[in-house]
């Protein structure tokens, strides 16, 4: 029984991509994912919506502009964020800058034990 353990729900995967024309094509036609330019931090990335799980497109450059990042990222919205980071701690994992909070919501981010980036959303109510 999984008494006490947060909930959670899959928001987004985030995927590092090589030929990002080739993939945005293939995406769209074979799943009709309609994809948006989003600029996430340097990288000028390319969003899709399915079914309320956002697929993320991050380019490949450089090594250099990937070092600290993670191949694929997971993104949870969860009831408490403040809980779940405690709990990645405990479990081996590493709380990944600061929790944000604003109109939007609370948004954070954790490693797993391997290094990969979980965002974290909460909406504020």
């Amino acid at each position: 029984m999984n008494l006490g353990k947060p909930k959670a729900h899959m928001q987004s995967v985030a995927m590092r991509v090589l030929h990002m024309q080739a993939m945005l094509a293939f995406y769209s036609e074979a799943f009709g994912i309609e994809f948006r330019e989003v600029m996430t931090g340097p990288f000028q990335s390319q969003f899709g919506e399915v079914e309320g799980l956002t697929l993320k497109f991050v380019p490949i450059r450089d090594k250099v502009d990937f070092d600290g990042y993670a191949v694929h990222q997971l993104g949870f919205s969860v009831p408490d964020i403040e809980r779940v980071i405690s709990l990645a701690i405990q479990h081996g994992g590493r709380q990944e800058g600061e929790v944000i909070v604003n109109e939007n919501g609370t948004n954070a981010a954790v490693r797993d034990p391997d290094g990969n980036t979980i965002e974290l959303y909460s909406e504020t109510g």
